[in-house]
This record gives structure tokens, sequence and C-alpha cells, in this order.
């Protein structure tokens, strides 16, 4: 794997809103910290689970993947997901007790190509907007002040830091029990 290596700066103008520029930032270097921490993971411990019903690596970054899918079609392109988008994320959205699907044995190789492809149609999505329509309120998260695009993008970021945590305590787990 190409290893990638963060940047201590976010370029600003890009977009054609500084704001929406310094979170694509943030959410570019959650990512290329996430793919730092899971270079090298071999199949077998990608797929592992400390106990049963426990997440695994891979269905971390397929929850992370998922995310990503979901949150640009429902928040930005302002859509339901169709039914094939469904069938496709539904399992990484939710784990849980769709956990025994997200155990395939693919390799690493394929988590990363699906976090590639959410991230080029994420940010293929977010450079034309506005700041008007990257702040504007929309009826999401809490019924009394709702939230806005620039919140949901952040907390996307947060989202994917909380999982490699997770991630980062699966490996260690992992070494001490292989």
């Amino acid at each position: 794997m190409n290893m990638l290596k963060r940047r201590f700066l976010i370029d600003f103008g890009s977009t054609a809103d500084h704001s929406l520029d310094y979170l694509i930032g943030i959410v570019e270097d959650a990512r290329v910290t996430t793919l730092q921490r899971v270079a090298g993971v071999g199949v077998q411990e990608l797929h592992w689970q400390y106990r049963e019903g426990w997440n695994s690596i891979a269905a971390l970054l397929s929850h992370i993947t998922a995310i990503e899918h979901f949150f640009r079609i429902v928040f930005i392109e302002k859509r339901e997901l169709t039914d094939a988008e469904n069938e496709r994320w539904i399992a990484g959205l939710d784990m849980g007790e769709h956990l025994p699907k997200l155990i395939t044995g693919e390799p690493l190789e394929s988590y990363i190509d699906g976090l590639a492809e959410s991230r080029r149609s994420l940010l293929e999505a977010l450079r034309p907007l506005t700041f008007e329509r990257f702040s504007e309120r929309l009826e999401a998260y809490d019924p009394e002040t709702g939230s806005n695009l620039a919140w949901i993008l952040y907390h996307m970021a947060e989202d994917e830091v909380h999982h490699r945590g997770q991630i980062s305590l699966l490996r260690k787990l992992y070494k001490e029990t292989i």
C-alpha cells in the first residue's frame, strides 16, 4: 500500500468558501491517519473479532465508508437512499446484527478502495457548495436547533476518529491474543 503522509497545513481556496476548505482539511487528515493505522493489516487480523458480536477492523472500515456515502446522499444530494444503495450500505451503516455480513475474508485493499471511492464521491459533491448551502439549517439531529452541513461534516470526521481508536484497540488485542 502506498503510505500516505499527513499534511500539517490546510489549503484554502479550492472551494467557494474557506470554512468548507477548513472542514475538508480536517476530514482529509482524519482519513490519512486512519489509513496509516491500518497499514499492513492482514486478512486474519482484519476480520478477527475479540469476542462474538464485537466489531472487526473490517466492519469498522465498512462503517466509515458507508457513513460517508450516507451523509453525502442524504445531506448533500438531499435525497433518500435508493433500494440498491440501502442494500449495499445497510450492513456498514448499522453493524450490530449485520456484523456477520461484514466478516467477508476480503483483503485490506478492497476496504481501501471503498474508502477511496466514498471520499472521491464526497469531495466531488462538496466542491461546488456555497457558504449559504454549507451553513443552512437542516432538520437533523436536534429538533430544537436543527443542524447544518458544517456540523455534519465535523461529526463525520469525529465518527471516523472515534472508530480509528477502536481499530487501534482491536490491533492491540489481536497482537496479545494471537
